[in-house]
């Protein structure tokens, strides 16, 4: 298959896993964003001794009783809490496969209520985060508003950890993998960050591969409407393979610590 540039700038950073060690935290929008977009990249970490969790802060809520939003009833959900619970068990599976402790807030995706302000949805991100090693927070594309919205804001407030990356998100960084790039940072964060960044890839082994491959098979009422039946997930992870694996961009340490 052909291949194009995805994200500009892309090397090999040697301290990339060095940087992946102590406590991490993999910020997830969704109950499926982390383990399609770092999967790999995760379990090769928890095997080499990291303390990984992903935590979804927009994980629904398993008591509610609102009707289902136009996505989760296409997946077969009758309702919010229907969907939080199916969802949250396949990220527990996925998790599991992968290694890593899934951590979930009780905070409503879009369309459903949000049940937090921003303030509250900051505060209880900066609590689990508080003190990691390194936190990952979705970078590129964020088509999603739920994905911008969150990046921005944790951005914005600040956390109180040692390293911060963005994370290229997927699937949305395979559909977009024709279409050239006028810059390597997502427009919603081009003012929080300032300049530009320099992504790398982090390469894993096919073991990893394939590991990943079997937690994002975890989302089994996901993966249809995503495109990523089984030939398509091969093909995105072969994708991220040949590019040179799953994509970082670390922040500068900001002045104050």
């Amino acid at each position: 298959m052909p291949t194009s540039p995805t994200l500009p700038r892309f090397r090999p950073i040697e301290s990339t896993q060095q940087r992946l060690t102590g406590r991490v935290v993999v910020v997830s929008p969704h109950l499926d964003d982390a383990v399609m977009s770092l999967g790999a990249t995760i379990a090769q970490a928890v095997r080499a001794g990291t303390d990984l969790m992903v935590l979804t802060v927009f994980a629904y809520i398993p008591s509610s009783e609102a009707r289902a939003g136009p996505w989760d009833t296409s997946c077969g959900y009758s309702t919010e809490g229907q969907a939080a619970r199916a969802r949250r068990e396949e990220d527990r599976r996925a998790c599991l496969i992968l290694g890593a402790r899934p951590r979930w807030l009780d905070f409503g995706a879009e369309p459903y209520e949000r049940r937090g302000s921003q303030e509250e949805i900051w505060a209880a991100v900066e609590a689990e985060t508080r003190g990691a090693d390194a936190v990952l927070l979705p970078g590129y594309p964020l088509t999603h508003p739920d994905h911008s919205e969150l990046s921005e804001l944790l951005l914005r407030k600040g956390l109180s950890c040692g390293a911060v990356a963005l994370y290229a998100e997927q699937p949305y960084q395979f559909w977009k993998r024709k279409t050239p790039l006028v810059s390597s940072i997502a427009p919603a964060l081009q003012d929080l960050i300032g300049g530009s960044l320099t992504w790398s890839r982090v390469l894993t082994d096919s073991e990893y591969r394939g590991i990943k491959r079997r937690a994002v098979q975890s989302y089994r009422s996901q993966l249809r409407h995503l495109g990523l039946g089984a030939f398509g997930l091969r093909r995105m992870i072969w994708h991220e393979a040949v590019q040179g694996g799953e994509a970082l961009a670390w922040l500068p340490r900001r002045a104050d610590g």
